[in-house]
């Protein structure tokens, strides 16, 4: 497996936020996370990234167990992270976007995904190298943000709710781009989204949380056809 979570509990302090939350994905497997505000989704996040830590649970990655590794080390072995203020370097051009974490998370031999990777997989960064990423619109920032998310060796990629923002053509077009990637390099992905519809489309895998909980864990074709949008 890509990415297992095993029996995950975590939260703020002392405020249990998710528990007992498992999980596992496959190479080049897409879930998407659905759940009303406070459900745990980006606790469940934050944990397997390692901005918190659990109060019980084992994160593995590639066979790895990292949850008592520090974010950097995650890093380095293939997880990375989309939050959903895009993560760009808003004053710096495209080219210098790419180039800072590429030298970051493409030192190492075998690196998968490069800048010229990048740019063939996302054509559009192609004609705005030297634009300033704040300068653009929102859907070219998170085309960028996902570009240099996905630079190196991912194994995993953690999104949060990266459609915010963007017209429906726009979050069409950037899923339809996830799912391409995705499928082609065998990355694994978490997409944690409010546009349903939209998710389910390049979902492989659907997880609902409540109240911190898991409530349902299936395909898309058994989402559709239970009752989750109670949790909504």
């Amino acid at each position: 497996m890509s990415l297992e979570v095993r029996h995950l509990t975590s939260g703020y302090r002392k405020k249990v936020v998710i528990s007992d939350v498992s999980f596992t994905l496959a190479p080049g497997e897409i879930m998407t996370f659905f759940g009303h505000n406070g459900a745990g989704k980006s606790t469940t996040l934050k944990t397997v990234l390692g901005l918190l830590q659990p109060v019980s649970g084992e994160v593995w990655l590639g066979g790895e167990r990292i949850d008592g590794l520090p974010i950097p080390q995650r890093v380095a072995r293939g997880l990375r992270y989309l939050p959903d203020s895009r993560g760009v370097f808003p004053d710096l051009t495209v080219a210098e976007n790419l180039q800072i974490v590429a030298a970051m998370n493409c030192s190492a031999a075998g690196s998968k995904i490069n800048v010229s990777d990048v740019l063939q997989l996302i054509p559009t960064l192609d004609a705005r190298l030297g634009a300033q990423a704040g300068s653009m619109s929102g859907g070219q920032q998170q085309m960028l943000a996902f570009g240099l998310a996905i630079l190196g060796s991912p194994r995993c990629v953690l999104l949060e709710e990266p459609s915010v923002g963007l017209q429906p053509d726009l979050v069409e077009r950037l899923f339809a781009q996830i799912h391409a990637i995705c499928k082609q390099h065998a990355i694994s992905a978490i997409l944690v989204e409010h546009r349903v519809a939209s998710a389910l489309k390049i979902a492989d895998h659907v997880l609902i949380m409540n109240n911190g909980e898991v409530v349902f864990d299936g395909s898309p074709a058994e989402a559709r056809n239970s009752n989750f949008w109670e949790f909504f």
